[in-house]
């Protein structure tokens, strides 16, 4: 599918996940971060993702992850690669030419664990992300054990088009709970 066609399903899912009420979007997260850690035995370092245009927040993981000594890595974007760097509490952040935050002095590693930011998701693992191709590249480039698909589940799709380019999910979880591939 061109990337045009996958244009209106982009606003359409991003529109649903900003219309969720502060509330809602409190609730899910808190839930999504209670069913992730049933997840996250034996696992060192989770790539994760600092949360805006009403992507799910993960700030519960993150703080069960520090309490357990589980690293967490978030996003930095350099050129077209995605790589992941360590983020500690209260570390300083920039702000990317997306404007995404990420550590200001990034200190990489790999994570066993990826927690990933979608647009929307299918029952057959299908991830949309925003079209930039970051996370399919570096999965297609990494042994990552699991790719976590994290969302709402308005962000559920009847079925997503995918690309030759596309890496499915080996999971998603949402508010109504953990779903593997």
């Amino acid at each position: 599918m061109p990337p045009s066609e996958k244009q209106p399903l982009r606003r359409f899912y991003r529109t649903a996940r900003r219309s969720l009420s502060p509330d809602a979007q409190r609730e899910h997260s808190l839930g999504i971060a209670a069913e992730v850690m049933r997840h996250l035995d034996d696992v060192t370092a989770v790539a994760a993702y600092l949360a805006r245009d009403g992507e799910v927040d993960l700030v519960h993981v993150f703080k069960r992850c520090w309490r357990r000594r589980i690293v967490i890595a978030v996003p930095v974007i350099r050129g077209r690669d995605l790589r992941f760097a360590e983020y500690r509490y209260g570390e300083r952040l920039s702000r990317n030419r997306f404007g995404i935050r990420e550590p200001a002095q990034p200190v990489f590693v790999t994570p066993c664990v990826v927690l990933t930011p979608l647009v929307a998701f299918d029952d057959s693992g299908r991830r949309l992300g925003m079209g930039g191709g970051y996370y399919d590249r570096y999965f297609a480039a990494t042994a990552t054990p699991a790719r976590i698909g994290v969302a709402h589940e308005c962000q559920r799709a009847p079925t997503l088009p995918a690309t030759p380019s596309d890496v499915s999910l080996t999971a998603v979880v949402t508010e109504n709970g953990w779903q593997s591939f």
